[in-house]
């Protein structure tokens, strides 16, 4: 068991810190893809790495609103996925699908807690893994705009009450794609796994 005195992630903990990372992941793919210009954000500190928020109203507001859903899917783990999509702004070509897939974790019965230092340290090592990624790929050449999907399991709430509504896949074709899984992170409650398809032709 962890020290009294070291935080431990319950159910609301985890999905709290799930929507963080997607949140901080969601603001550094836009910036370091160019979507979004340095002026529309600030630095942090955060998980010990310097990390960006939006200083941009309208991107904050909606990123805001978006991850608000998702962490009540988290904590009724109604939630399978997130998708955070970058389309070209001519075309509406789909370039890029940023998949983080979340599970559900049943812990064995009377097994320790997860301290929050291992939790943020992991998510610490997925940030720094999407950075990596990010370096490897060729710059996006045209204006982009982006968008988040969100998909939830059969029996979950219906997403339409909330403001969401069913909508384009933005799928792209696997055979001009190329697909690329970085690390995963957990809590006692949920995992988190990135990963990138891109197109390559």
């Amino acid at each position: 068991m962890p020290p009294p005195s070291q935080p431990v992630i319950a159910l609301r903990g985890s999905a709290t810190a799930i929507a963080d990372y997607l949140r901080y992941a969601i603001y550094s793919i836009l910036f370091l893809r160019g979507v979004y210009a340095i002026e529309d954000f600030m630095v942090v500190n955060k998980f010990d790495l310097e990390l960006l928020i939006a200083t941009n109203e309208e991107l904050e507001t909606y990123v805001s609103s978006v991850l608000s859903q998702v962490e009540q899917w988290l904590m009724t783990q109604t939630i399978n996925q997130v998708v955070l999509v970058i389309v070209s702004k001519e075309t509406k070509l789909t370039l890029e699908r940023w998949v983080f897939d979340v599970k559900a974790l049943e812990p064995p019965p009377g097994a320790p807690p997860k301290p929050e230092s291992e939790v943020q340290a992991e998510v610490r090592s997925m940030l720094a893994g999407i950075r990596g990624t990010i370096s490897m790929l060729s710059d996006i050449q045209e204006p982009a705009l982006c968008n988040i999907l969100a998909y939830i399991k059969d029996d979950g709430q219906d997403a339409a009450a909330d403001g969401w509504e069913d909508t384009h896949t933005h799928a792209i074709e696997m055979d001009s794609a190329t697909e690329v899984k970085l690390k995963k992170a957990s809590t006692a409650v949920h995992q988190i796994q990135a990963t990138i398809v891109y197109r390559d032709d």
